[in-house]
């Protein structure tokens, strides 16, 4: 029973020490010499002013662009960008010399704190409010897209990453699909696959709304782009999501 306790107080400990660890990263107010970058920015704002943050981790020329809870009720897509960011920061060795990452776990912060729908504050899905060759101002199921593409400051700051670090590659992380989803073309359908391959997802390319941020950026930059669907809108898919997200930074293939 006492050694029973002894381990409970142990692991209570490491728990606590790791927490405190990713409050002092994500807040700047430590810096932990490392050979790797881990710069938290902020990216732009929301329609009412909110910040919207995230990182630059690393400094290779291969880039990659991950944003999560466009729609602001999809919180567990947050939470599983956040765990990628503390996993890379507890080793920082995890990232290949090759890549960059620009993470952003909440791109809608408006949505995120104060509404329990998938809209911004005007009311807009973002994902169907940016410049697609086939953009409309409604959305198949009806959702408003917007009086035009790009009218909203979300998709601003997505574009505007876009154009500054021109990505090879964009995931889209949303729920609850449980389904990995490719945009047009055989890179973004081959990442799609392994991406499901490797996490047990269902791949699944029958979908082709207007104005989504990954049609834009395939249609703009011509690169891959795949939508992750986590199971859950309150959960993070951590341990699903783990052993591909980290192989998909460390590999300088993919």
């Amino acid at each position: 029973m006492k050694k029973h306790s002894i381990l409970i107080c142990v692991i209570a400990a490491l728990f606590a020490l790791m927490l405190g660890l990713y409050f002092l990263i994500v807040n700047n107010i430590v810096h932990i010499p490392l050979s790797l970058s881990i710069e938290r920015k902020v990216f732009g704002y929301s329609e009412t002013g909110k910040v919207i943050e995230g990182y630059e981790i690393g400094s290779g020329e291969d880039c990659l662009f991950l944003f999560a809870a466009i729609h602001g009720n999809e919180m567990g897509t947050a939470a599983l960008l956040n765990q990628l960011v503390l996993e890379i920061a507890l080793n920082p060795k995890l990232v290949s010399e090759t890549k960059k990452l620009i993470i952003i776990p909440v791109a809608n912060p408006d949505g995120y704190y104060e509404r329990t729908d998938n809209l911004n504050a005007n009311g807009v899905n973002l994902n169907l409010n940016f410049g697609t060759f086939d953009w409309q101002p409604y959305g198949p199921e009806g959702n408003f897209a917007g009086l035009a593409p790009f009218s909203e400051n979300e998709s601003q700051v997505i574009k505007q990453v876009v154009e500054q670090y021109q990505p090879s590659v964009m995931i889209s992380f949303h729920s609850h699909g449980n389904l990995i989803s490719p945009e047009a073309g055989e890179s973004s359908l081959e990442l799609a696959k392994w991406y499901a391959d490797h996490t047990g997802y269902a791949y699944f390319e029958d979908w082709d709304y207007p104005g989504t941020a990954t049609k834009w950026f395939v249609e703009t930059i011509n690169k891959p782009a795949i939508t992750v669907e986590i199971s859950k809108d309150l959960q993070s898919d951590w341990e699903i999501n783990k052993g591909v997200l980290l192989e998909l930074v460390s590999s300088p293939d993919h």
